[in-house]
Formats: C-alpha cells, structure tokens, sequence
C-alpha cells in the first residue's frame, strides 16, 4: 500500500519528465532515447515516490536508503542505455533534489547533503 505523495514532488517529477521531452524535441533525429525511455523513467520515478511515501517504510532510515539506492540504480542503467544523454544537467540536479528531499520528507535521518552521490552516475 502507498502513502499520499506530497503535490510538490508530482510536481518536480513533471518537471524533469518535461525537459526531458523538450531535449528529445530539440534534439530531433539526433537524439540519444526516444519517448519510451521518458516513459521507463517515468515509471521509476512513480514508483519510487509510491515507495518512499509507504506508509510501512516512513521513518526507517535504511529502508529509505534502499529505495534510494535501488531507484539511482535504475536511473543509471537507464541513462547507460541512453549515451548518457537521457539525464542532463537540469535534469541531473532536479533528479537529486527530488530524490533527497521526498527521503527527509519521508522521515529519512542522514547527516549526508547528498544521500544520491555514492550511487549516482549522471
């Protein structure tokens, strides 16, 4: 069962979701990923809100953490797939702040600035 995910991070995974589109439009047939990567993406982000908001992790430190890892992960994959191209500058750091924030929010307790970097390859 899923917790409520707070608007603000619907918000910002739209956000980032967006300017992934928008690259892909501007880069036309020179593009690296096409919208079923946007899609892949999307369904990771989805999925780690539904489970970071869980009501059975809210709080738990180290299940937090494996959430975060497990979706970096994914996120890291889906980018080798891509040339490293799906995930952007913009996207880089909207990536991050969602991730880290939506943790705190979830009751995560680190003294880390930046729970993503150990994992993170984009």
């Amino acid at each position: 069962m899923s917790g409520y995910v707070p608007e603000e991070f619907v918000m910002l995974k739209g956000e980032i979701l967006d300017g992934m589109v928008d690259a892909l439009e501007s880069a036309g047939e020179d593009a690296d990923y096409t919208v079923v990567a946007i899609d892949t993406c999307a369904t990771i982000l989805e999925d780690y809100l539904e489970e970071v908001f869980s009501p059975s992790i809210y709080g738990r430190s180290k299940k937090i953490m494996d959430v975060v890892k497990f979706t970096i992960n994914e996120l890291n994959e889906l980018n080798d797939d891509c040339n490293q191209s799906l995930i952007e500058s913009e996207q880089r750091d909207q990536l991050r702040e969602l991730i880290v924030a939506s943790a705190a929010y979830a009751g995560l307790e680190t003294d880390k600035q930046d729970i993503t970097e150990d994992w993170r390859a984009w």
